[in-house]
């Protein structure tokens, strides 16, 4: 059998007060996940722990049976793979936000009021004449990915991932990183950083992508801040874990760089944009033709995270019908009897707190030889009565192993 995995990041979330207390999950009511829930078997899925509440790249990671303590050595690694920037050994990579800030250098708007991807292309190309005048020694490389998204590889010698590169926030100092310690290294990547974002600045603050948004009312993309710095880990491919050959069908960098330094495949798909406009469809389509020569498949769907993180419940009930559509497309041109689904959130989202929180997440498995539970709907209430119980991320990919029948045997 082959393995499908599809992956609704943050899909899901408490109870809203605004839904009479159901969860977008149980408004959207998805008959197509609902239907995979009648044919398998149900639970609550911790990305890592209870009470840890993990970032997508910790979660993905774990559910892909890496352990994020030993595996996991910061987000930017991973976005900069993603945006196909090829990482040294002793390279420094950071996730980007292009954003807003005013004359004071406080952050205004942390997503410049989520530029769109033909804008932050044009700005992507004034950033390649970026030099660093105190810290010349420093090579940087930036790449945007999607969105508002982006990725930045400082290269030299003496740098350290000792720096506080928080997300920005807005209300806060965009060039206030900090060194964590008075070594020459981090004040050396710390100032690097610093004048990264400076610099940025006095590139796009006229730039005439960002006059036209200012004539038309919008954030101006006048910043680019780095935050979530990395570096390339070691990871085993998954070819090597668990003798699968993978794929990776997803739109955001971190995905996409995740699944490459994990030895997958990952493939472009137009129309996939990290948000809830993303073609699911065209994913659908994408995640069938690679089954076709992949062991395995995962699909990872960006946009109810995005939604949850701005407030959005209707938004987020939208993507999570979208990606039900994507599902029935899938189970159309498949058989259980030849592959396993796996539906799955990585984590749960709040749009209330618009964050991650640590609850756990519904999980579905089904195939032809999974004994089914009683769960008919595919939500966070009805996951607690499901017979799969409680697991954690590292426990998916054994469990998928011995119901395609490729589990090493424990013992002789």
């Amino acid at each position: 059998m082959k393995l499908l995995l599809i992956i609704g990041d943050g899909m899901a979330d408490r109870p809203l007060k605004e839904l009479s207390y159901s969860t977008p999950l149980e408004a959207a009511n998805p008959q197509n996940m609902n239907m995979l829930a009648s044919n398998g078997i149900s639970g609550l899925l911790y990305a890592v722990a209870p009470g840890i509440v993990p970032g997508s790249d910790v979660a993905n990671l774990s559910i892909l049976g890496y352990d994020p303590y030993k595996d996991y050595t910061g987000r930017g690694c991973f976005e900069a793979a993603g945006a196909g920037i090829e990482l040294k050994e002793e390279d420094l990579a950071f996730r980007c936000n292009f954003a807003t800030i005013n004359d004071n250098f406080i952050v205004v708007d942390e997503r410049a009021g989520r530029i769109h991807d033909d804008e932050a292309d044009e700005l992507e190309k004034e950033l390649q004449k970026i030099r660093l005048r105190t810290t010349s020694d420093i090579q940087v490389v930036f790449r945007h990915t999607i969105g508002f998204k982006g990725a930045m590889v400082l290269r030299g010698e003496n740098l350290c991932l000792k720096v506080e590169a928080p997300m920005p926030k807005a209300g806060l100092k965009a060039d206030a990183i900090k060194p964590k310690d008075k070594t020459l290294e981090a004040e050396k990547t710390a100032n690097a950083l610093n004048e990264f974002i400076r610099e940025t600045h006095r590139i796009l603050k006229n730039h005439p992508i960002n006059k036209k948004r200012e004539k038309e009312g919008l954030p101006k993309a006048n910043a680019v801040i780095p935050w979530g710095g990395g570096k390339k880990p070691n990871l085993k491919s998954l070819n090597e874990k668990y003798e699968l050959k993978g794929a990776c069908v997803a739109a955001v960098s971190l995905i996409k760089g995740m699944c490459r330094l994990a030895g997958m495949n990952v493939i472009h798909v137009p129309g996939a944009t990290g948000d809830i406009n993303t073609d699911t469809m065209a994913k659908a389509d994408a995640a069938l033709k690679a089954l076709e020569n992949h062991d395995f498949v995962m699909v990872h769907v960006e946009g109810p995270d995005e939604a949850s993180h701005d407030g959005d419940v209707e938004g987020k009930i939208t993507i999570i019908r979208k990606i039900d559509s994507m599902v029935g497309r899938i189970l159309e041109h498949i058989s259980l009897e030849e592959t396993c689904v796996v539906l799955l959130a990585d984590h749960t989202t709040s749009t209330r707190l618009r964050k991650h929180t640590a609850d756990p997440t519904p999980i579905t498995i089904a195939g032809a030889e999974v004994i089914k539970d009683e769960v008919s709907r595919y939500s966070e209430r009805e996951a607690y009565k499901g017979r799969l119980g409680q697991i954690r991320g590292k426990h998916v990919m054994p469990i998928l192993l011995n119901l395609i029948g490729r589990a090493a045997k424990f013992g002789a």
